[in-house]
């Protein structure tokens, strides 16, 4: 008798496929979206802990201008990069503690928190407590395997990656493609309509280095978008527009941001 065979003498039978396909789902009947925490991308920096194999947050081979998945502790090599297909996008506010302290509060879009702020050496918003204000863009994504599989996640660009966010902005807001029924006019598209690669590259100033995100527009305007380019490009866009109403109503929530996650320090 051969080991494999003993071996699955030793488990028992295999379980029968159509015992499988009816329990799709079964015991997560209950959960909801309030149950769930949407995972946030960010690139991981010289002094972040995930980096640090003698910290306790160490990520297994992670390293500077690597992606970080949140919710899966897994470290994306910044090079190879993500595919993402952008579902919505906020302006907030948020504070945060000095010298790279936690989270204080997240004012949302209203920008008279700023009010009585004064600004820092580096053009910061400082409060009467020495906390730092920071404008901040805020992205809901999906981000897309190369099969088609796709799942939920969240970034934040501030500081010096407001830039990047302002870039991505134009390209999606500039997008006009052909109407779908009169060839003669053009229309601006969902910003779901396309998917972007997210790279990360190395940037410099006189206050010192650090890695900064890298955007680029995958498919152009004639080119049908995700539904004709992208593998299951159909149930990408259509749940990807359902997604958006469930964010806009506040029904899917996102993990806050936290100090270690800060995409730039600078």
């Amino acid at each position: 008798m051969s080991k494999q065979v003993a071996k699955k003498q030793e488990t028992g039978a295999l379980v029968d496929v159509n015992i499988l396909l009816e329990d799709i789902g079964a015991g997560m009947e209950g959960m909801s979206p309030d149950d769930m925490m949407i995972p946030r991308l960010s690139i991981l920096q010289a002094l972040s802990p995930q980096v640090n194999k003698r910290d306790g947050g160490y990520v297994e081979g992670a390293e500077p201008g690597f992606i970080l998945d949140s919710v899966a502790g897994k470290a994306i090599d910044g090079e190879q990069g993500i595919t993402v297909v952008p579902i919505s996008y906020r302006r907030s506010h948020i504070e945060w503690k000095a010298d790279r302290g936690g989270m204080v509060q997240n004012h949302g879009a209203d920008s008279s928190c700023l009010d009585g702020c004064t600004r820092g050496d580096r053009g910061q918003y400082l409060t009467s407590e020495g906390n730092e204000i920071a404008p901040t863009a805020e992205y809901v994504v999906y981000v897309v395997s190369e099969d088609g599989s796709f799942s939920p996640a969240a970034l934040s660009m501030s500081k010096s990656q407001l830039k990047k966010a302002r870039l991505w902005n134009s390209m999606m807001h500039r997008l006009q493609v052909p109407h779908p029924t009169d060839k003669e006019k053009k229309i601006n598209p969902a910003m779901f309509w396309n998917a972007y690669k997210l790279t990360t590259v190395p940037q410099e100033n006189d206050q010192g280095s650090w890695f900064s995100w890298k955007i680029e527009m995958m498919f152009d305007a004639s080119s049908g978008g995700i539904i004709e380019q992208l593998p299951n490009g159909t149930g990408i866009y259509l749940s990807a527009r359902e997604f958006k109403d469930q964010v806009s109503s506040g029904e899917v929530k996102v993990s806050p941001e936290t100090s270690d996650e800060k995409d730039a320090p600078f």
